[in-house]
């Protein structure tokens, strides 16, 4: 609703470029910057004048740094063409987002987009639930079923954790890709597909081409166009950008009003190694929003209040008064770094004054911000 994005906007301000560059969304270069509309993706980059809240959704990635802007802008070509794509990328770093994000954007968007998720299925069913089998083919089999190949006529066919084929199913699998004909397991009639091949993938499918797991030429075939998504922990502030987002996403569905992070969570959020990425970054927001009580989510929401490690010695000979003034001219510093300069913004958040801020500003000589007290 209109009071979500509103609150979204605010959170989303202060960490969005003054002036865009390239567009968030799909990594389109703008035409000049500062421009606030993208003429490809079709999407306001002001907050306040569009549905941003009701345009995003799971399918929807998010990200401002410059490996994301170049992931947005290989996928916008790669979308308008035929060719099979190969996805790879740690787990939980948005694959099947990015696939279907490809298969939104290309000319089989009217089709379906069927997902197999190759290591889920037991290896004696995975012929038949690719290509589905006739009837009689084997013990059980009462009648004729359609393939996962065969529902996705006209639309897309994503193979996620494709590493996970086992070798005579690749053989299979490689002579469909080369006329997109088949045989229903049991079955004499060929069978011929119009679709799209996408594969994912978290495996390093070229060791395990050398020891003989995969098989050499089917990754020629697949790996056509590829696609490396990066880790959470190497996309510096879209951390952050995305744990707002989903925080408002969550917190509107269970009809809660938080207002945001406090300076610690930030602090946690930016902090943390993300191991599970994406993924995890969404898991540990929907149970923040669960758990929180109060307007904004603390550390220990988020379940990251404890590193599961010894902490590090802090005392080096500073006394009491010297090591709290240091931590101060610090939090103080990095408050207006995040929200570049607006003393407003980080007073809020660090919950003083904007005269006490001034008074901090003066008192540690924090360079970059000495002239916004004389103004």
């Amino acid at each position: 609703d209109v009071h979500a994005r509103t609150l979204l906007y605010e959170f989303l301000t202060p960490l969005w470029p003054r002036k865009f560059i390239a567009c968030p969304f799909c990594g389109q270069e703008l035409p000049q910057p500062g421009t606030r509309y993208c003429p490809v993706c079709q999407k306001s980059l002001d907050w306040r004048e569009n549905d941003g809240m009701k345009e995003i959704n799971h399918e929807e990635m998010i990200g401002t740094c410059k490996a994301m802007r170049d992931i947005f802008c290989l996928i916008r070509k790669v979308a308008i063409t035929d060719v099979p794509v190969l996805i790879t990328g740690a787990s939980g770093t948005g694959k099947e987002m990015a696939a279907r994000a490809i298969h939104q954007r290309s000319h089989w968007a009217e089709g379906p987009f069927v997902e197999v998720n190759c290591g889920a299925i037991p290896r004696d069913l995975l012929e038949s639930e690719l290509f589905g089998h006739e009837k009689g083919a084997f013990t059980g089999a009462y009648r004729t079923a359609t393939g996962h190949v065969e529902r996705a006529q006209g639309g897309t066919l994503f193979l996620d954790e494709v590493s996970e084929l086992p070798v005579d199913l690749q053989v299979k699998l490689l002579r469909f890709l080369q006329e997109f004909t088949f045989y229903r397991v049991g079955g004499r009639q060929p069978i011929k597909v119009d679709l799209r091949i996408i594969s994912a993938t978290n495996a390093d499918l070229h060791e395990l081409i050398s020891t003989g797991r995969f098989r050499e030429d089917l990754y020629y075939r697949l790996d056509v166009v590829s696609i490396s998504l990066p880790s959470l922990k190497d996309r510096g502030e879209d951390s952050l950008i995305m744990a707002n987002v989903f925080l408002k996403r969550y917190a509107a569905r269970l009809g809660k009003n938080l207002k945001g992070f406090t300076p610690e969570a930030i602090a946690a959020i930016q902090g943390h190694a993300w191991p599970g990425n994406v993924r995890e970054l969404i898991n540990r927001v929907r149970r923040a929003v669960v758990m929180a009580e109060g307007e904004r989510v603390a550390p220990d929401h988020l379940g990251l209040n404890d590193s599961g490690s010894e902490p590090e010695p802090v005392f080096n000979g500073k006394s009491l008064k010297e090591a709290r003034a240091e931590f101060e001219a610090r939090l103080v510093s990095e408050a207006l770094q995040h929200f570049q300069g607006n003393v407003f913004l980080a007073s809020r958040a660090l919950r003083v004054s904007r005269s006490t801020m001034y008074h901090f500003i003066q008192k540690y000589q924090l360079k970059p911000y000495l002239n916004l007290v004389a103004n």
